[in-house]
């Protein structure tokens, strides 16, 4: 068992930790959560800072570790109803599965697909919020219709499944041909042209159109239907920054730069025009900055487990769509883009910055640092090993990217012994002289990326006077600069 060294109040696992549940939501931090856990075989809660029980929303649960389905509950269907991305299968009854909501998250079973032991596993959450995300459920009539929905904007993209009977997922998106087309979540066909499904119809900041296909209006079928917004503002201080995007891009054959005017920390992905897997891609699984790792990637249409993936790299206003298989010339790509967060400005230094001292045991070990780490400086107290890792370059037990802050030597690929952790509260290290020789003296500073206190940035350089966007949201007053191999941090 390794040692656990811990200072600080322990939060939640993700970055949808400290959210408020007072109030309206106006930051991302509220209404979005990636959660990592372990699972344990027993009963679980996930505290992710989500407030479900009283604002509603969906979670959406995998198996990192092994081929198990996708699970997706939602407050409108209710706990233990589940549906699965990978399957036409309507709804089952998951007794042991997500058992129930709660103000500050919600709680697992013991059923193998969401909670095996030692199993890794992935959760997101998305509550219910105007300009965010809506839930609808209906009846279908066989008939030409529209559907109210409580989204207060377009959707740029409408997901539904029949839940009483077998049938396709079908989704709405902006960035398809036209409204007489549609997309299947539970395969890898290209988009098709399909005027019955959404009867041809766009949808509006009120409602969305279906058809007579039986996919999404059978007479007497049951449906549920997940709507995502798009640039609608609504979030941040002024009320008026965007936390979502739906959008959608042609491919060049080469590098596309793809703009959304934040840094995202989840992206589900596919190319519309040919055979495609959706691919599933978020920052606390390595979702990172560096062209040459490869990502960490679930697909939502296949049951496998986590692969590693192509990069996608992420940059301060968007992301990299690289030539292959992301920027096939000709073929157009559609997405759903969320925020990285936090975005409220800390009201205390302990909720984003934390040192840890103590004395090396010889053996692995833990830090754990009470909240999200996006960076860590981490030296012994007798000799100039000092050493720094953050998430966006790459943070994982194999492809940890190391600086030295006593060399002028480019970054190192792990595995160098220091790594973030799955359960992104804590650092993971070796029994190495570097981090934790046995009666040495160590500390750690533990930084988290937040609005006024830090902030990370990763460029290429051009050789030409150039100006680099960051999300800092005030002036910068100390900037370190280094530069690696293909990327400079800075701080």
């Amino acid at each position: 068992m390794p040692a656990i060294i811990t200072e600080g109040a322990m939060s939640a696992k993700g970055f949808g930790f400290g959210a408020s549940s007072a109030g309206a939501a106006a930051y991302i931090e509220d209404v979005f959560s990636t959660y990592l856990y372990t699972g344990t075989g027993s009963a679980l809660t996930i505290t992710n800072g989500i407030d479900l029980s009283t604002k509603g929303g969906l979670v959406w649960v995998k198996d990192r570790s092994a081929s198990n389905n996708h699970k997706i509950t939602d407050t409108s269907r209710g706990a233990t109803k589940a549906i699965i991305s990978n399957s036409n299968a309507g709804q089952t009854t998951d007794a042991n599965g997500l058992t129930s909501f709660a103000t500050t998250g919600f709680s697992l079973g013991t059923d193998a697909v969401y909670n095996t032991s030692a199993d890794q596993y992935v959760s997101w959450t998305f509550r219910k919020q105007t300009k965010f995300f809506d839930i609808v459920t209906y009846t279908g009539t066989g008939a030409n219709r529209t559907i109210a929905h409580n989204l207060g904007s377009t959707p740029g993209c409408v997901i539904v499944k029949r839940t009483d009977a077998s049938a396709d997922w079908r989704v709405y998106h902006s960035g398809l041909t036209s409204a007489a087309f549609s997309i299947r979540l539970n395969t890898t066909f290209g988009q098709s042209s399909t005027p019955t499904v959404w009867n041809s119809t766009a949808p509006t900041s009120s409602v969305f159109s279906v058809g007579t296909s039986t996919d999404t209006n059978a007479s007497g079928g049951t449906y549920v239907a997940y709507l995502f917004a798009s640039n609608a503002g609504g979030f941040g201080a002024s009320g008026t920054d965007n936390v979502i995007t739906c959008g959608s891009y042609v491919g060049t054959g080469a590098d596309l730069a793809v703009t959304l005017g934040y840094e995202p920390q989840f992206i589900i992905i596919r190319n519309a025009s040919t055979f495609a897997d959706w691919q599933m891609l978020d920052t606390m699984r390595g979702w990172t900055s560096n062209s040459n790792i490869n990502t960490s990637v679930l697909y939502a249409e296949d049951p496998g487990a986590e692969l590693a993936g192509t990069a996608l790299p992420i940059t301060s206003t968007g992301f990299i769509a690289t030539s292959s298989p992301f920027s096939t010339s000709g073929n157009t790509y559609i997405y759903i883009a969320i925020r990285r967060g936090p975005m409220k400005t800390p009201t205390s230094g302990t909720s984003v910055f934390t040192p840890v001292a103590w004395t090396g045991t010889g053996a692995n070990a833990t830090v754990t640092a009470g909240f999200p780490v996006s960076s860590v400086i981490s030296f012994a107290r007798s000799a100039p090993d000092t050493w720094t890792i953050d998430r966006l370059r790459g943070s994982g037990p194999t492809s940890a990217k190391t600086l030295r802050l006593w060399s002028t030597d480019a970054e190192l690929s792990g595995p160098y012994g220091l790594w973030l952790t799955d359960s992104s509260v804590g650092i993971n290290l070796d029994s190495s002289s570097d981090y934790n020789f046995s009666g040495r003296g160590y500390g750690i500073w533990n930084f988290q990326r937040a609005p006024g206190f830090f902030d990370v940035v990763c460029y290429t350089g051009t050789g030409s006077a150039t100006t680099q966007m960051h999300n800092l949201g005030v002036v910068p007053e100390l900037m370190i600069v280094k530069r690696s191999e293909e990327h400079t941090s800075e701080l």
